[in-house]
């Protein structure tokens, strides 16, 4: 599958999810939709395909990326350790 066959069967998905009946109701109902997950290197174009797709049909885009996830997962493990050079120096007390 090329890029233009991936984000037409995207588009594809988003126009049935947000297709509606009648009288207002979503065709396919929220607990029946699924997340789009896409594979693949870096840098291919991914998360560029969706916010184009999601301008062309003006809806809003969560993207979470592995490169977002690993980065949280790094400023967790050191969060409330620091450097030696950012310590306080010790207090001494004067005789």
């Amino acid at each position: 599958m090329d890029i233009r066959q991936a984000k037409e069967e995207l588009r594809r998905m988003v126009l049935a999810y947000t297709e509606r009946t009648e009288d207002g109701q979503l065709r396919i109902p929220m607990l029946h939709q699924r997340p789009a997950l896409l594979m693949g290197p870096p840098g291919v174009g991914k998360t560029a395909i969706l916010s184009q797709l999601a301008d062309e049909l003006h809806i809003g885009l969560v993207a979470y990326t592995m490169t977002t996830r690993a980065r949280a997962r790094s400023d967790c493990r050191s969060f409330g350790r620091s450097s030696t050079a950012e310590r306080p120096a010790p207090r001494r007390s004067i005789p």
